[in-house]
């Protein structure tokens, strides 16, 4: 018996700050030690790009959940994960492309297929400022630049780990150790597509002074699939995040070196961005630099690098071969402001370049706009447009438009 497979589902909710960005919504009409709650998305996606048929998707997710237990002491929480097509019109990408429903051969990717999953399966204890964890769970540090769980797409990625979280006054401590993780192709996928296998030690620690933060993380990963062994990696890295006069400036840094089976090689990653906020008004500025053989395999990419998603597999490392592009150069900006009827609107614009800027990939514009409606209830629309360049090799000279409409309710 694999011991190693069975270290991880048992179950409970999700309170601390690892999951900012998507947190478990809980029902309070419940009793103290029993609490239901639902998570459910309705998309209408449309993406179309150069060299294929347009593709149409409309999707309906629903995640409900059950929670045993108190905020304190022991707990145990289990979620399961369903997810329809009812616009078909696409097929989900992949190496597998062919076994996932929909599938519509020829139309541009969108990588929502139909799915039935346990999401969240994990007991818990916590208390004098600490959280133990086992099971099937949701992990998002930070940013998410490293380790998120994919949230913009229906079916979520999640981990088979043991966490452990140790928070006092200002320092915070994080170390999960992960033999399995599942990712966002759902019950239909097999092999690597479906979920990656191994060893992964992610350790992040946080100590705030003043109005200031700095972190340092180290993230070990050997994963035993060779269909995407470039996932594979050891990274070490920092950042600071600096309160300023006027306006935040984050700083980040980070070396890699490759791990598991593969040829040796290393690489950096660098984040500079400042922000400022007056009133409803906010703007952002930043450049993000990424090494040609720099991965990030458990990062929610779709946060970075624009909406129409041109880097995912490269940033990710998940890739049968060697990368397509020469590394990222991603000079950035953005606004937002609030327009009448309590619409949150933000714009932003990205500039895409090599690692050494001497090829200039495209540029991408992007919209997004939020409602809340309800406390329940929240409408999302986004449009994206890359125009890529003529000149730009592999597959970055083709332009790429994206636009979805969505409904988030959580209760």
């Amino acid at each position: 018996m694999n011991n190693k497979k069975l270290l991880l589902p048992l179950l409970a909710l999700t309170p601390c700050s690892l999951f900012a960005g998507e947190t478990l919504p809980i029902t309070e009409e419940k009793t103290e030690w029993f609490k239901f709650s639902v998570e459910a998305r309705a998309r209408i996606e449309q993406r179309n790009q150069q060299g294929a048929d347009n593709s149409w998707a409309g999707t309906f997710r629903i995640r409900p959940g059950f929670y045993l237990g108190k905020d304190e002491g022991f707990a145990a929480f289990v979620q399961t994960e369903h997810t329809l097509a009812f616009i078909d019109d696409y097929q989900v990408g992949s190496p597998q492309s062919a076994q996932f429903t929909p599938h519509t051969p020829g139309n541009t990717a969108i990588s929502d297929p139909e799915n039935n999953e346990l999401n969240q399966l994990y007991a818990q204890y916590k208390g004098h400022g600490a959280l133990a964890r086992v099971g099937r769970q949701r992990l998002i540090y930070d940013n998410a630049a490293f380790i998120g769980n994919v949230g913009w797409r229906q079916n979520e990625q999640t981990l088979d780990a043991g966490l452990l979280d140790y928070k006092k006054e200002a320092f915070q401590f994080k170390y999960a150790y992960a033999n399995r993780v599942n990712r966002i192709f759902g019950s239909d996928a097999s092999g690597a597509v479906k979920a990656l296998e191994g060893d992964a030690h992610l350790l992040n620690g946080s100590y705030k002074f003043k109005e200031h933060k700095f972190t340092g993380y180290a993230y070990l990963m050997d994963f035993s699939e060779q269909q995407f062994k470039r996932a594979s990696n050891n990274t070490f890295g920092g950042s600071f995040d600096f309160s300023l006069p006027r306006g935040n400036l984050h700083t980040e840094l980070a070396y890699q070196t490759e791990a598991g089976n593969q040829a040796e090689y290393e690489d950096v990653y660098g984040h500079v961005y400042y922000g400022n906020k007056v009133n409803d008004f906010s703007y952002n500025f930043g450049v993000e630099y990424i090494g040609k053989d720099f991965v990030t395999p458990l990062a929610t990419v779709h946060a970075f690098n624009g909406f129409a998603d041109l880097f995912i597999a490269d940033r990710l490392g998940l890739t049968a071969g060697p990368a397509q592009w020469d590394g990222l150069t991603d000079m950035y900006a953005s606004v937002g402001t609030k327009i009448p009827g309590g619409v949150a609107l933000k714009g932003f614009v990205h500039g895409f370049f090599d690692k050494d800027v001497d090829q200039f990939y495209g540029l991408e514009f992007d919209v997004v706009a939020a409602k809340k409606l309800s406390d329940e209830l929240k409408a999302v629309v986004k449009y994206a447009y890359f125009f890529g360049d003529n000149d730009a090799t592999n597959k970055f000279d083709n332009n790429v438009a994206q636009f979805s409409v969505e409904l988030n309710y959580t209760f």
